[in-house]
């Protein structure tokens, strides 16, 4: 009987440092696929399209990103680099659905959709606050 308690300890024990060493591979792939991950937020404020760009983690900016901007009906419109804080912004040439590439050297791209709607909130946001 106390075999069968020592082999069942032994395969707990095993399945324990099977998941745990299974979990640890999974996060660190998980939490380097991420780091390296290209976050871009573009919002509307005083009339300017505001780009910002980032490494996932907030911590490392996208330096010298290519900025492509194109129309609802993929017309590019205009093209700009991020600085050295991963920011750009433009004076849009349409206020209309437009969508923002943003391409970094290391092969990463992502994309940030503006609408419509997002010029009109920014507008009345604006002329509540007396602008």
């Amino acid at each position: 009987m106390s075999d069968n308690i020592a082999t069942s300890k032994s395969l707990c024990s095993r399945r324990t440092v099977f998941f745990l060493s299974a979990l640890l591979l999974f996060l660190s792939v998980f939490a380097s696929a991420y780091a390296h991950s290209v976050v871009l937020w573009c919002y509307v404020e005083n009339n300017l399209v505001n780009v910002e760009a980032f490494f996932g983690g907030g911590v490392k900016k996208v330096q010298h990103g290519k900025v492509m901007v194109v129309d609802k009906n993929g017309k590019k419109l205009l093209e700009g680099v991020t600085d050295k804080e991963g920011l750009f912004s433009f004076d849009p040439p349409v206020q209309d659905d437009m969508t923002i590439v943003l391409e970094v050297d290391s092969g990463h791209q992502t994309t940030f959709d503006l609408t419509k709607q997002d010029f009109l909130d920014a507008a009345a946001e604006s002329a509540a606050a007396g602008k």
